[in-house]
């Protein structure tokens, strides 16, 4: 144990809640170097403002952390993609792929497509859950998550994929 307790404090949450805050980063950003950073950033400001880190109750860090972590990964994920709405539409296209999930829930059993999301991350998770399960609108997802609604549509995008190769590899197929 150290002397100083606010570095004994700041090591218990580093302990605690990195991995969570690295799977989030990631299941934004993509790589490990920018989640990384991401992580480091957070952590530097959690150092800066211990004073009223120490003050949230404990079972309230994770979401708090969870959420700090999320911005500052779209933060990075902004500046590192700084592109026209245009160009993003395009990269991912995202409008010909609007009608997948209806593709991928006549296919199979929604119990199956619960199962295979369980393996998502959990930013992922609960996009498709919301978009898939609570027929959410990519812009009522926007608002509920205080987050722009191409940031979603992106998230949806990519969380789609990552499932479908979930599925495959369980040996579940269908048709696009």
């Amino acid at each position: 144990m150290s002397k100083n307790p606010d570095e004994d404090f700041i090591n218990k949450l580093f302990s605690d809640y990195r991995q969570m805050m690295y799977k989030v980063a990631y299941s934004i950003l993509g790589n490990r170097s920018d989640s990384e950073d991401a992580v480091q950033d957070v952590f530097l400001w959690i150092i800066d403002n211990i004073e009223k880190i120490s003050e949230i109750p404990c079972n309230e860090r994770a979401n708090y952390f969870a959420s700090i972590i999320e911005h500052r990964s779209i933060d990075i994920y902004r500046k590192l993609n700084a592109h026209p709405i245009e160009d993003i539409e395009e990269q991912y296209d995202l409008n010909s792929n609007e009608d997948l999930e209806k593709t991928v829930i006549s296919d199979m059993t929604v119990e199956e497509i619960k199962s295979a999301m369980k393996e998502l991350s959990n930013m992922d998770y609960e996009m498709l859950y919301l978009y898939l399960f609570k027929k959410m609108s990519p812009k009522e997802i926007s608002k509920a998550m205080e987050i722009s609604e191409l940031n979603i549509r992106v998230y949806i995008y990519r969380a789609r994929k990552r499932l479908i190769k979930i599925l495959k590899k369980r040996g579940i197929s269908y048709d696009i």
